[in-house]
C-alpha cells in the first residue's frame, strides 16, 4: 500500500477482498491500516469479521464492541456481534441482539437457527413460516429442520422441496430432504436426494454419510461403504463403516472400525462395545452404555411411536396390560413405569392407575410422555432409580426396556425395594434358549432365557404368576421371540 493511497479507499479495497473470498489480502490491508489509523471508521468491523472467520469469537467481539460504540444499532454490526456471542456459547446475548433486528431477513434466519439450536423448534417454526413466502431457500431449509424436530415429516419434506425449487444447488436442503425421506421409508428417493447433495458438495462428510445411510436402508452394503470414503471424521460414519464391513463378511475389519470408534468416543453412543462382543472381539458388557440408550431414544423421540406401532407392529403395552388384569384384576394400582419412553405403557395402564410415575433416561422421550398427560410424575433416571422410592408402588412395569441390560439382578433388587408387599412386576424381554442367562443379540440388544428369569425371581422371593412366550414386535417381517413375565412380591403379615 503506497503512502498516497487514501485510507478510506484502502479500507474499501480490504472489504472487497473479504467479500470476494480473499481473506489473506483483506487481513494484510487491515493490519497496515490498524498501524496507521487504528480508529479509522469501519476498520473495527472488518477486523471483527476477519476474527470470526479465523475462529476467534472473543477477539471478534472485542473489535465489534468498538465498532458498535462508534455506530450503535447498525444492523450489520449487531448481526456480526450476535455471531460472535453465539460462537462463545453466550446464547442469551446472541438471541437478544438478533431480536433487535425484526424484519431483516438474515437476522431473522439467524434467530431461527439459534432457536433450533436451543431446542425451541416451535418458536423457530412460527418465525419461519411467514419468511417462507420471501423466496428464501435458507428460510425454507430452516423451516424444514423445525418441522422435522416437531415430528411433522411431511411438512418438513415440503419445506426442503420448496428450498430446492428456489435454489436447486442448495446442498444442505438436498441432504436434509434425503434424511426426511429415509424416515418416511422412501429409500430410493432418499438415495437420489443424497446423491445430488454429494454431487453438489463432494467434500462434505455429512452429505457422504447421508448417502451411505440411504444405501444402507436399501441394503446396498458395498455402495454404502464406498460412500463413506472421506467421511471418517464423523463418529457415526465409523459406526456405519463397521456395520457395512460386518454385513460383507469382513469381521476383522469391522471390529477394527468399531475399536477406532470407541477410541474416538469412549462414551459409546453407538453401542460399539456391544457389537464387538457379538463378534467375540471384545468383552460382553452387562448392560448397554447409557449414552447409547439415551442417544437412540433422543434421536427417534419424534418418530418413535410411528416406527414402533406401524413399522414394527409393537404390541407390548397391550400384552402387559392383558397379563396384569387377568392375574391381578382391574386395579386401581400405584404404578411405576420404568423406561417409560413416550408413554405407550403409561397410556395403556392409565385407566387402571391410581397414580402413574414414569422414569426414563431420555429428556426428549420424557417430553413426549409429558404431552400424553397421563403421568402424575416424570423423572429422568435409569432403572435402578426405582430403589429411591421404597415400598411406594403396587405395580412396576418395564415394556421392552430390559432388552438394554444383560445382568438383570440389580433391576430385580431395585424393583423389590420399590414394591409394597404383594406388589407385582410386569415386564417383557427378548427370548433366548435356556443354555445361557443372557447374550448380546445382533441388534445390540440383549436376550434372556426363561431359566435365568426364574432364578432371579426366586432370589428376590418373588412368586412367578406367569411366564409367557410372546412377541411384542415384528422386525423384517418376522415376529421377534420374547418373554412376558409377571411376578409378585411376597406378602408379609402385619406385626
Amino acid at each position: 500500500m503506497t503512502r498516497q493511497l487514501d485510507l478510506g479507499q484502502a479500507l474499501a479495497q480490504a472489504f472487497r477482498h473479504y467479500e470476494q473470498g480473499r481473506p489473506a489480502e483483506a487481513r494484510t490491508l487491515a493490519r497496515e491500516l490498524g498501524k496507521r489509523q487504528p480508529a479509522l471508521p469501519g476498520l473495527a468491523y472488518l477486523q471483527g469479521l476477519l476474527a470470526l472467520d479465523e475462529g476467534q469469537p472473543r477477539k471478534a467481539a472485542q473489535h465489534l464492541a468498538k465498532a458498535l460504540a462508534a455506530t450503535p444499532g447498525a444492523p450489520p454490526l449487531l448481526l456480526a456481534m450476535a455471531r460472535a456471542q453465539e460462537a462463545q456459547g453466550r446464547l442469551d446475548e446472541a438471541e437478544a441482539l438478533l431480536r433487535r433486528l425484526p424484519g431483516i431477513a438474515p437476522a431473522e434466519e439467524s434467530l431461527a437457527a439459534l432457536l433450533l439450536r436451543r431446542g425451541r423448534a416451535a418458536e423457530a417454526a412460527a418465525l419461519l413460516r411467514p419468511l417462507e413466502g420471501r423466496q428464501s431457500p435458507i428460510a425454507c431449509n430452516l423451516l424444514g429442520l423445525a418441522e422435522k424436530a416437531l415430528g411433522d415429516l411431511a411438512a418438513a419434506a415440503l419445506a426442503f422441496a420448496r428450498a430446492l425449487d428456489l435454489d436447486p444447488a442448495h446442498a444442505p436442503a438436498q441432504a436434509n430432504l434425503a434424511a426426511v425421506l429415509r424416515l418416511l421409508k422412501r429409500p430410493d428417493e432418499a438415495r437420489a436426494a443424497a446423491q445430488r447433495a454429494v454431487d453438489l458438495a463432494p467434500a462434505a462428510a455429512s452429505f457422504r454419510l447421508e448417502l451411505a445411510l440411504a444405501e444402507k436402508d436399501l441394503e446396498h452394503w458395498s455402495e454404502a461403504l464406498a460412500a463413506l470414503d472421506g467421511a471418517e471424521t464423523l463418529t457415526e460414519a465409523l459406526w456405519l463403516q463397521g456395520e457395512c464391513l460386518d454385513r460383507l463378511g469382513r469381521s476383522d475389519e469391522a471390529a477394527a472400525a468399531w475399536r477406532r470408534l470407541l477410541k474416538a468416543d469412549p462414551a459409546d453412543p453407538f453401542g460399539a462395545a456391544l457389537a464387538l462382543a457379538r463378534l467375540e472381539a471384545g468383552p460382553a458388557p452387562d448392560r448397554a452404555p447409557s449414552a447409547f440408550v439415551t442417544e437412540l431414544y433422543e434421536r427417534y423421540a419424534e418418530v418413535f411411536d410411528e416406527d414402533l406401532l406401524r413399522g414394527l407392529a409393537y404390541r407390548g403395552p397391550a400384552l402387559l396390560l392383558a397379563a396384569v388384569t387377568a392375574s391381578l384384576g382391574q386395579g386401581p394400582f400405584d404404578v411405576l413405569d420404568l423406561g417409560c419412553g413416550t408413554g405407550l405403557v403409561g397410556a395403556a395402564f392409565a385407566p387402571h392407575a391410581r397414580s402413574l410415575h414414569g422414569l426414563d433416561l431420555s429428556p426428549a422421550m420424557l417430553d413426549k410422555a409429558r404431552e400424553r398427560g397421563c403421568y402424575q410424575r416424570l423423572d429422568e433416571g435409569d432403572l435402578l432409580a426405582a430403589a429411591r422410592f421404597p415400598g411406594a408402588y403396587d405395580l412396576v412395569t418395564a415394556g421392552d426396556v430390559l432388552i438394554y441390560l444383560g445382568d438383570l439382578a440389580p433391576v430385580f433388587s431395585a424393583v423389590a425395594a420399590a414394591l409394597r408387599p404383594g406388589g407385582a412386576f410386569a415386564f417383557s424381554v427378548e427370548r433366548i434358549a435356556d443354555g445361557d442367562d443372557w447374550t448380546v443379540l445382533p441388534s445390540r440388544r440383549f436376550g434372556h432365557s426363561a431359566a435365568y428369569l426364574r432364578r432371579l425371581a426366586a432370589a428376590q422371593g418373588f412368586t412367578v404368576l406367569r411366564l409367557d412366550a410372546v412377541s411384542t414386535r415384528t422386525e423384517q417381517g418376522q415376529p421377534v421371540p420374547g418373554l412376558l413375565m409377571l411376578v409378585r412380591k411376597t406378602e408379609t403379615s402385619s406385626p
